[in-house]
């Protein structure tokens, strides 16, 4: 009498915007950026700009569907975390948790109220700042009070590596864009020299994570610091 055996559970879903961008090493809407078992749902029409701009609940968005399918299909496919490929999916992160029987984490800025535990202040480069709300802060879990404790920086609108994320570019010149990363991490820890560990709120910024913690010594944190996303992804 024969019997059959369901494959176990494992991997690591990966939401990832519709992009054109070239994804250098360590961006983490690379796969291989993540480890072996990393499974990607692309949702067609979320571009860069469109997710980054916008404020709008995931109840009163166009989108919602779209991601909602997402977070379906990867939980269907078997993995045992999902993740996406832009922090600023934080703003849905409660929405979209309550979607998925996994634990589901959309961005790195999820990870500060427990670092805010344990240090006084800490510093978030984002590739676009002042389109971080109120309401992205509450989906990252953070109370009024934790704010002030926040050192923020972004990347000018008007730099190379803005303008090729978020214009969603077919090419990028990478030593470009490290000068410009670098620059942003060097006025943060300037503005905050007590300061010492640095959140990538963009998941295109780790490629740079090495230039940055030599420019500033600062400990740099990204997506990848979410133990349970790196334990789906390379178990």
């Amino acid at each position: 009498m024969s019997s059959t055996h369901a494959l176990p559970h494992q991997g690591l879903g990966l939401i990832k915007l519709d992009t054109l961008f070239p994804r250098l090493p360590g961006d983490l809407g690379l796969a291989s950026s993540w480890g072996p078992r990393v499974k990607e749902f692309v949702v067609r029409g979320a571009l860069p700009d469109v997710i980054v701009k916008q404020q709008q609940s995931y109840a009163d968005s166009a989108c919602a569907p779209a991601f909602a399918e997402a977070v379906k299909s990867l939980v269907q496919s078997g993995v045992v975390a999902i993740t996406t490929s832009c922090g600023f999916l934080v703003l849905w992160q409660r929405e979209l948790q309550a979607l998925s029987p996994l634990p589901l984490v959309t961005s790195s800025l999820c990870l500060l109220p427990a670092l805010l535990e344990q240090e006084e202040q800490v510093g978030v480069l984002s590739i676009d700042v002042k389109s971080l709300s109120s309401h992205h802060w509450l989906g990252a879990g953070l109370s009024a009070h934790h704010l002030d404790r926040l050192v923020l920086g972004g990347l000018p609108a008007d730099s190379h590596f803005c303008q090729s994320i978020l214009g969603n570019l077919n090419q990028m010149d990478a030593g470009q864009a490290q000068t410009e990363v670098v620059a942003a991490a060097r006025a943060i820890h300037q503005s905050a020299p007590h300061l010492q560990t640095l959140v990538l709120e963009c998941t295109n910024l780790p490629p740079y994570q090495t230039a940055i913690e030599e420019a500033t010594g600062l400990k740099v944190i990204s997506l990848r610091d979410s133990a349970v996303l790196m334990a789906a992804a390379t178990a």
